[in-house]
This record gives structure tokens, sequence and C-alpha cells, in this order.
């Protein structure tokens, strides 16, 4: 960027300062309505200032998407001129911003500088894969990536895709990503994948990824500076009993980095019933502020590690363990149905039934589920679960890409279809299938002191 471009670049930041300062005075502590209306507020001036600054010079065209970045995600924290510079650098960091801002730990990283640039590219066929930066700690990795080639809209996804290791192992990782379609460039895509590595399993030095896109194999390797998250951790001892519909459990401990919360949780294995999860879990600190779960590894009736949005950068004096309850159904329960004559003859809940059997296909309706059961999902038969026939000879389920399931709103909360593959074979009616989960709860407030 030449003088005049740095120049020009500068008064905006100076701008946004001043923007920054000023309502930084009048509110000291904002309100989440009164910080949307500033943001909002903040976003109309800049486009003013760039609407004039473009007039001028069209070069500052490139700047708009960096400022609605800033605008967005540091309306108040201080402006690092050397992280603005970083951003700028970022090739289409822009089109990212849309995958962050519903990620309340990204949009903190982000606002505290912990991104690492990479900018690298593969190039086939007139296809390419850029990888423009990763947020790291030593519990999970964020990719964010971008595509481009014959036929790549921003609605393409990649669904194929391999992420090893240095030594060109597959990752020991849940592996989530998050496709967002508003971005304005045409013939691009832009995505993340969100790495969570399992327990014992550390970063990898270098990330090696492979993408399909349309078709074309693409290849980066991505380099993970470890040094940026060195001693970033902190690990509190918790050893705190809870109890919650009869059902005992132990929080051990809990492990804060940068990009999430860590907390073990031990189930005690005498428990009556099955706890499939808690309801409306949630970390909390002294001001209200809440920081969500994200899953974890593990199934909570065998205890787990569940994660958490970090709050590493805010340092909270207080933090609770908080949730409005247990999801919890009985152990040992059978679903026996006739295939042949669409009977359910053994069921968990009247409001459990099969729907359809035919060619190996069965579809099982959940009806009259209510506002908790409905904002759940659970497994009601097990992955790669088996079933028996009268003559007591055991089957598999068939699970291709996993079980399927269709939600169809209530006025009281929902109706929903799983679907199920059987093989198709000559059964001795009828058929019995062991439940592992379904809908049932009770509600009873936990509030835990962690610290």
């Amino acid at each position: 960027m030449n003088r005049e471009a740095e120049k020009d670049w500068e008064e905006v930041l100076q701008a946004l300062r001043n923007d920054r300062q000023q309502l930084e005075h009048e509110r000291n502590e904002p309100s989440d309505v009164e910080l949307d209306a500033v943001i909002k507020t903040g976003l109309k001036l800049g486009g003013k200032r760039l609407v004039r600054m473009k007039r001028r010079r069209l070069g500052l065209q490139m700047l708009v998407s960096a400022i609605c970045v800033f605008m967005l995600l540091t309306a108040f924290i201080k402006v690092s001129p050397a992280f603005a510079a970083m951003l700028r650098d970022i090739p289409g960091f822009s089109g990212f911003v849309k995958l962050i801002e519903s990620d309340t730990t990204l949009q903190s990283a982000i606002n505290n500088e912990f991104i690492q640039p990479v900018n690298k590219s593969d190039s086939k066929n007139g296809y390419t894969l850029t990888v423009s930066g990763i947020m790291a700690d030593d519990q999970r990795v964020v990719i964010l990536y971008s595509g481009t080639g014959p036929g790549v809209t921003k609605n393409t996804q990649v669904k194929k895709y391999v992420i090893q290791d240095e030594h060109g192992k597959e990752i020991v990782a849940s592996i989530g990503w998050s496709h967002f379609a508003e971005n304005e460039e045409v013939g691009a895509m832009y995505d993340k994948f969100d790495i969570v590595m399992g327990d014992g399993h550390p970063v990898p030095q270098t990330i090696h990824l492979e993408v399909n896109l349309e078709g074309q194999w693409l290849a980066v390797d991505i380099p993970v500076d470890h040094s940026r998250f060195e001693n970033l951790k902190e690990i509190i001892p918790l050893h705190k009993d809870l109890e919650v519909g009869g059902q005992h459990f132990t929080l051990k401990k809990a492990i804060i980095t940068p990009l999430q919360i860590s907390i073990d949780v031990e189930t005690d294995p005498s428990n009556v019933k099955k706890s499939n999860g808690f309801i409306k879990l949630a970390l909390v600190d002294e001001k209200g502020r809440r920081w969500d779960t994200k899953g974890g590894f593990g199934m909570l009736d065998e205890g787990m590690t569940i994660h958490f949005q970090s709050n590493y950068f805010e340092k909270p004096k207080k933090l609770y363990f908080v949730a409005d309850g247990l999801l919890m159904s009985e152990r040992n329960k059978k679903f026996v149905i006739n295939t042949e004559t669409g009977e359910t003859l053994e069921t968990p809940d009247s409001r459990f039934q099969l729907k359809s059997a035919a060619g190996g296909s069965l579809t099982v309706s959940f009806s009259d589920l209510d506002e908790t059961e409905t904002g759940y999902g659970f497994w009601f038969f097990n992955y790669g679960a088996t079933f028996r026939d009268a003559s007591d000879k055991t089957y598999k389920l068939l699970d291709k890409e996993g079980t399927q399931y269709s939600w169809r709103p209530t006025e009281t909360g929902s109706d929903a279809e799983a679907y199920y593959e059987i093989p198709v074979a000559d059964y001795v009616q009828p058929l019995t299938f062991d439940v592992y989960q379904y809908p049932g709860y009770v509600l009873e407030p936990i509030h835990i002191e962690l610290k």
C-alpha cells in the first residue's frame, strides 16, 4: 500500500478511536441492547466516511470490509495499528465475519489479536483453496479457508476432506464446520473447520488439510505457532458434587484456554436412570454474562468432558455451572414391533410408535413432544445397534450416514420422526430393539460455584 493509502487508512483508524473514546465516556458498562445500537450506528458512520474517501481515491475500496470488521468486533477495544495491518494482510478476511460473529469466543479471540495469518493456497485446474488464517490453542483449532473455481458459489459446501498431522496420521478430534452463504464475493465460498482435539491428543505442529472442491482435490499444509498459546491455560481443580433428579455427578476439573473451557464430569455408576444431558447448561459469571456449552466428548451417562465457550480474556472473578435440569430416561426399555403388520407391541412411551416399515426402511414417530423435549436431540437406538427377531437371531442396523431425523413444529412443541435401515431378511416376527435414549426430563435448577 502506498503512502497516500496508508494515510487514508490511519485517518479511518483515528476516526474509529475517537468514536470509541466518545462511546466509552458516555457508557461505562453498556448493556447488550445499547451495544447493538452503538455498533449499528458505528457501521453507518463508518460507511459515510468511506463514501467520502472512495470519491477521493478508488483504491480505498479495499478497506471497506476491514473497517466493517473493526466496527463489528472492536467497538470497545483499543485498535492496535499492528493488528490492523495484520488483518489487512489476511486475504478476504471480511468473508469470514459471518462465520465468527455468532461465536463469542472467536469474537473475543479476534479482539485480543489471537489469530495467526497463514495465507497459503493450492491451485489446480482453475480451482484454488486458500487458508487465510487460524485461531489455535492447545485444545482447539479454527481454520478459516475459502475456495474459488468453476461452479463454485457462495452456497458451495465442502463435504469431503482430510485433516492430518505432520506425520500423515488423521488427527483424533471432533471436527465441525459452519457454512454461511452471505459473503459478497461472486464465485467464492467461505467456511471454517472447527477442530477440538481429543483428550490426551496435542495440537499438531503442522496440519495437513485436503478438501474436495467441486470434484478437485486441493491441499495446504498449515503451520501452527505453538508459542502463541504457551502457558495460556488455567486449570481449576473442582471436585464439586451435584445431584439432580436423584442422579449424582462430580465436576472433577475445569481447563480454561483462549478458545474453550472444558469441564470433566464424572457420573455415579449407581445412578438408577440414564442421564442424557443437562438442560440449558452454561457458565455464568458474577455479572450475569453467559457462556453456553458447545457439546463435548463422551456420553453423560458414562462420564464426559463438556466444552463451553471461553471467557479466558474476560477474566471473571466468579464462575458458576448452571442448568435448568436434566434430560433422563429409564434404563432397559424395549421397542418391539411387527414390521409385517406395522404394529407397535412394546414401547417406553405411547407417544413413540412405528409409523411405517417397507423394504428395510423403518420410520419411528415421536408425537406431542413439549418445548423442553423439542430443544434436544436423542438417540432412540444406539449407533450401530443390534436387534433380534422372535427366533433370537441377531441383526445389525444399517447406519449408512447416521440416523436421520425430521421435526415438525406444533403449538406446544413438535412431532418428530427417526429413519432407520435394516437388512432385508425373512424375519420371524416380532423384532425387538433396545432403546438407548428417549425424551424425558426433570426440571431442577443447578447452580454450582466453580471459582
